[in-house]
């Protein structure tokens, strides 16, 4: 195939090169915050990561598909380093694939959408062998579910705040953009950590069950650290990019042909 070939097959396919760069440049910055800890893992061997601070920006760039493909792209090669190999029999990509999905989402006004996928998160967790629900009264409190924030990081993506977010990243406004970010990256940070919850009980087996109360403990720091952080850096790159994102349209509306 000549390379006026491969154009054309691309063009006809919905593909530039403009989006398969991005999608390999953000892929490559995934990888790279993928390598940086937050703090260690309970129960297995491992870190983790600020791979979430970069996703909403990632999920703003790029359409939902590449987005993924960067998140999947992106793990794998974070796991060429010694420090930071795949845990979850290689499914390690699908807690940020679930949260640049939802982000996605958001972002092009299709909360319903990601309510539905978090909401359906939720219930697997609950089903899921080796998992715990209440762990309050092995903390010597009340029970209290496991998922508490994840519920309120639920709570807040079907509300109308969540919907104002299209219009929030878009407004101009530097502050209306913080907030936006803090949102998608709250939300979907928290998806992220449920999915990641479900692959750690199935992986890990019975030896799940004694993590759950020291997780439970630890998880609301690290989830505050990646939505400050996410807020931070997005921020600032939303900003100084913002004229890109008056062609940003939701997922549902045909692109008009060039």
């Amino acid at each position: 195939m000549t390379d006026m070939q491969s154009q054309t097959w691309l063009r006809t396919n919905g593909i530039s090169t403009r989006k398969l760069a991005l999608t390999a440049t953000f892929a490559a910055v995934y990888a790279v915050f993928r390598l940086i800890p937050i703090s260690r893992t309970i129960g297995i061997p491992g870190s983790i990561t600020a791979g979430g601070v970069i996703l909403p920006v990632v999920a703003l760039f790029l359409d939902l598909p590449y987005a993924v493909a960067s998140v999947i792209i992106g793990t794998f090669i974070a796991a060429f380093a010694p420090w930071n190999p795949l845990r979850f029999l290689g499914l390690d990509f699908l807690p940020g694939v679930i949260y640049v999905t939802i982000a996605g989402l958001v972002l092009r006004g299709q909360r319903k959408l990601a309510s539905a996928i978090f909401l359906v998160i939720i219930l697997v967790f609950s089903v899921t062998p080796n998992t715990e629900i209440f762990v309050g009264q092995n903390l010597f409190s009340p029970p209290i579910p496991y998922y508490w924030l994840h519920i309120v990081a639920l709570t807040i993506l079907i509300s109308p705040l969540t919907q104002r977010v299209p219009l929030l990243v878009k407004s101009g406004n530097y502050a209306e953009i913080a907030k936006a970010v803090a949102i998608v990256a709250f939300v979907g940070t928290m998806a992220e950590h449920l999915t990641g919850g479900i692959l750690f009980a199935l992986v890990v087996g019975s030896g799940a069950l004694k993590a759950w109360p020291l997780i439970f403990l630890f998880y609301p720091i690290e989830r505050l650290i990646i939505t400050v952080g996410a807020a931070a850096i997005g921020k600032p790159l939303i900003w100084n990019t913002r004229k890109i994102f008056n062609r940003l349209e939701p997922q549902t509306k045909r692109e008009r042909p060039e």
